[in-house]
């Protein structure tokens, strides 16, 4: 009787030490227990599990780094370590953190290049979310190795930053020149560089004329798609002329590349302001694109709409009036920008 007293007792003390243990295991797998932190992981090339182990110990994401390993090699994610990085925390268990590598989880920056951004508006909004500094885009977007890498015959690969929505790796922090290749690689992915060179020829451009064109009437057609072809015909019919193209976006953009824009004021004494861009003085296109057009200007450019326009003025609501005659143009001109900016200045006078 004593002796089944006596097993009954170690029985359940093994039995309560085993539920104690598995509990402290759970909480310390499973919660939280320190202060949270977050970490971002860079995976090297080269870098082993070992590595990888250390930096997570290192940095308070793991307890002990050996069961990382273990675990680690148990599920396969050695073969995951290729060059990337991740982001965790330090309320994160281990399961959590073998998780996010095993499935590629990587930690990304969600970025945003509107249509018709310039390289120097591109510069800005990869700076401001910090993925490079201040000025590293413009010197990418120079760069003579790429620009020569995708057959550009420009001094820059403005125009060919396709806009769009991006996800970047963070791996690719500080590396500028990695990040403005996803946005050529897009470009390109989006237009076929012979397609697009036939259909160019067909209106009488070459393929890189025909980006220059597009860039121009991204920054001035208005709202409705249908505006990109009439402001296209427009520039096509001006170009087989040989009048002037006049649009005010080549003008801004030369100013922004001396550093001369201020203000967003564009001033009467800069159109007669001579830079390579200045399509008031200088005949033909400018000498690159000016800025990062949409896959509907692109097209425009190389299929414009049939007509005999010449003109085209703002109505100050996104849409533009075009016009066949210069008579027919300063008609519109003094009803749509002179009379309309004077009225607007005496209602908003108080």
């Amino acid at each position: 009787m004593k002796s089944n007293v006596t097993k009954y007792l170690i029985l359940v003390s093994v039995i309560s030490f085993l539920l104690t243990f598995l509990v402290l295991i759970y909480v310390i797998l499973f919660f939280p227990t320190k202060e949270y932190k977050e970490y971002v992981l860079f995976v090297e090339k080269g870098d082993s599990l070992n590595t990888v182990a250390y930096k997570l110990e290192k940095e308070g994401i793991i307890d002990n780094r050996r069961i990382f390993v273990l675990l680690g090699k148990l599920v396969g994610i050695e073969k995951k370590l290729v060059p990337s990085a991740y982001k965790f925390n330090t309320h994160m268990n281990i399961f959590e953190v073998i998780d996010v590598i095993l499935n590629e989880k990587i930690y990304t920056i969600k970025v945003r290049i509107p249509e018709g951004s310039t390289s120097y508006d591109v510069d800005r909004i990869l700076s401001d979310v910090k993925l490079t500094k201040p000025g590293d885009i413009i010197k990418a977007v120079r760069d003579p190795e790429l620009i020569k890498k995708y057959g550009i015959k420009f001094d820059r690969l403005e125009g060919f930053l396709y806009p769009s929505t991006y996800y970047i790796p963070f791996y690719y922090k500080d590396k500028p020149k990695e990040i403005v290749e996803i946005f050529v690689k897009t470009f390109f992915k989006k237009i076929d560089r012979s397609e697009y060179t036939s259909l160019a020829s067909k209106v009488g451009l070459d393929f890189e004329k025909a980006v220059i064109l597009a860039s121009i009437i991204e920054k001035e057609a208005g709202r409705p798609k249908e505006e990109k072809y009439l402001v296209s015909s427009v520039f096509h019919n001006r170009l087989k002329k040989g009048i002037q193209l006049a649009s005010c976006a080549t003008v801004i953009y030369g100013l922004i590349d001396k550093d001369m824009w201020k203000n967003n004021n564009l001033q009467k004494w800069h159109l007669s302001y001579d830079t390579p861009y200045n399509t008031y003085l200088r005949r033909g296109l400018p000498k690159t694109p000016i800025s990062n057009p949409s896959f509907e200007s692109l097209k425009a450019a190389v299929m414009p709409y049939e007509t005999d326009y010449f003109y085209f003025v703002s109505k100050n609501d996104g849409t533009h009036v075009f016009s066949k005659t210069y008579q027919e143009h300063l008609k519109y001109t003094k009803i749509y920008q002179i009379d309309y900016w004077k009225n607007y200045k005496q209602n908003n006078k108080n």
